[in-house]
């Protein structure tokens, strides 16, 4: 009997909301930490290591951001007309990079017009399924949102490159990975605003998305780390396009 009544007073909620929409997105991400990790996770030894090889750099180690890529399906519950409830599930990746540049190595760019000194790259990389919980506003063919979305972590890697080749276009670069070097927070909560941007279809509406987010705290959870990776908090930037669909209208 209460889970009838449970489920009548859902129906009548549901019933009173005035549109529900679901977004199915693809995009990329940007990220980086809010700090130099690049002590901690060996890239400074590993620098001068290649340099004691034999291997010119003409470049300082520096930290650059970390490209990715995310996937989601988010739903808006609409209480009325203008206003909203955001959640869903989505699968992002963030994380860091560092490099530095050798003149040894000539790498092919623009089709193998040019050439340029090759980097050696070290990046981590974090990958998450993320729940938002999220409050919005529609305004026109916007709509603005912000709140918590809890990112639930599900693997932790060392990426690192190598060259293979005499030079020009004769060189490759392959890639090594390293998995749980560093064992990563469980769940990590961050806090986001982002706007989404509706263009009107036949059927559907296209929507463009942009989202900011910085983790409330450390991604990193090692036992008896040194300096500061268990610090770290991260910065992403989630840029996606994809389909929305509407019920309720």
């Amino acid at each position: 009997m209460k889970r009838l009544v449970f489920i009548g007073l859902l129906f009548t909620v549901f019933q009173g909301l005035a549109q529900v929409k679901f977004h199915g997105q693809l995009g990329m991400t940007v990220s980086t930490f809010d700090r130099d990790l690049m002590q901690e996770y060996g890239f400074i030894e590993y620098r001068q290591a290649l340099i004691d090889e034999g291997i010119n750099a003409s470049s300082e180690a520096k930290n650059s951001v970390r490209i990715g890529a995310v996937i989601s399906i988010e739903i808006d519950v609409y209480l009325n007309e203008n206003t909203f409830l955001k959640t869903g599930v989505k699968y992002t990746n963030g994380g860091d990079s560092y490099f530095f540049k050798t003149p040894d190595i000539q790498v092919p760019r623009f089709y193998g017009l040019i050439t340029s000194d090759g980097r050696f790259k070290v990046r981590p990389r974090l990958d998450y399924i993320a729940i938002p919980i999220n409050y919005g506003k529609k305004i026109n063919d916007f709509t603005v949102y912000g709140g918590i979305t809890p990112h639930i972590n599900q693997a932790t890697a060392l990426r690192s490159n190598s060259f293979v080749g005499a030079g020009g276009n004769t060189v490759e670069e392959e890639w090594d990975r390293e998995d749980d070097l560093v064992k990563a927070t469980k769940t990590v909560y961050f806090f986001n605003l982002g706007a989404n941007y509706l263009i009107p279809a036949f059927d559907f509406d296209n929507v463009i998305s942009l989202n900011v987010s910085y983790s409330l705290n450390p991604v990193y959870d090692q036992p008896n780390a040194v300096g500061q990776i268990n610090d770290a908090r991260l910065w992403t930037i989630e840029v996606g396009y994809g389909i929305t669909l509407s019920t309720g209208d």
